[in-house]
């Protein structure tokens, strides 16, 4: 994973102003624990999320390469969709520019690294395990079951290519490639990814990164309608699994927070 994002980072100057944007304000949230206490907890924390986003776990991985071998899908929901009015997201496209489609589709494209890693990065350097796990736990640990649930039973192309228009990604994907990419859309996995950071930057003091993220979050998801990707019910959905994601990490961080090892919460909370 850290081998991706500095790629992207290298390929995509703009995404280093959008990690050093982040990081202007860090010092409002840093907490006073030593860097002598912090690292020997916060480094194999950072190593574990690092292995659960690339591994996604080996069971949750059987079932996602399970899944792109196999299409066994209980219902098909692509005639449902359709039918319902203002479902395909037609509002979200009233207002097209060549600059707007530019950014959404860079937002879009770059969502899953840059709205969680950053936060995440963020978190190690305001020395903060708990935020760490909760973005982790929120974000993305919490959500995978259901989304990979969904994945198995329920067949939801994408817009687009239901209706029959052009890729607003402009991906050139065709084949068994294709059918694999469209497939995916209830709920929308960038919607829930990306809300979730929204709702945990919200709590953050430092102005530059909480609002920040929250703009670059509802980018996210706004292209997610405006390039004709999710229907507007998938983006419904994505962002309740998101609440209940970031509220179901909640409440398993302060049980481990009032549970664990005394001597080893006092130091992380200072």
């Amino acid at each position: 994973m850290f081998s991706y994002l500095f790629s992207l980072l290298i390929r995509f100057p703009e995404n280093l102003f959008i990690l050093g944007f982040s990081l202007l304000d860090h010092k409002d949230d840093r907490r006073t624990i030593p860097w002598s206490q912090f690292l020997w907890i916060g480094v194999p924390v950072l190593a574990l999320i690092d292995w659960l986003w690339n591994k996604r776990s080996y069971p949750w991985l059987f079932l996602v390469n399970d899944y792109l071998g196999h299409f066994h899908h209980v219902w098909n929901w692509n005639p449902l969709f359709r039918m319902i009015p203002w479902n395909d997201g037609s509002l979200f496209r009233l207002y097209k520019t060549h600059w707007l489609t530019v950014w959404l589709q860079f937002a879009y494209s770059q969502a899953f690294v840059l709205n969680l890693w950053v936060a995440i990065i963020r978190s190690f350097l305001i020395k903060d395990v708990r935020k760490m796990l909760q973005y982790a736990l929120g974000g993305f640990v919490l959500q995978m079951p259901v989304i990979i649930f969904f994945y198995h039973t329920v067949l939801l192309q994408e817009v687009w290519y239901v209706k029959g228009d052009p890729d607003g990604l402009m991906r050139g994907l065709t084949g068994q490639k294709l059918l694999n990419t469209v497939a995916n859309c209830f709920p929308s996995m960038h919607t829930s990814v990306a809300f979730a950071i929204l709702l945990l930057a919200l709590q953050e003091k430092g102005p530059y990164f909480k609002w920040g993220m929250v703009f670059y979050c509802a980018s996210v998801i706004y292209s997610t309608l405006y390039l004709e990707i999710h229907w507007v019910i998938d983006v419904i959905a994505g962002m309740a699994l998101a609440y209940v994601a970031v509220r179901l990490s909640d409440i398993i961080l302060n049980l481990v927070w009032n549970k664990g090892p005394k001597k080893l919460m006092s130091r992380l909370n200072k």
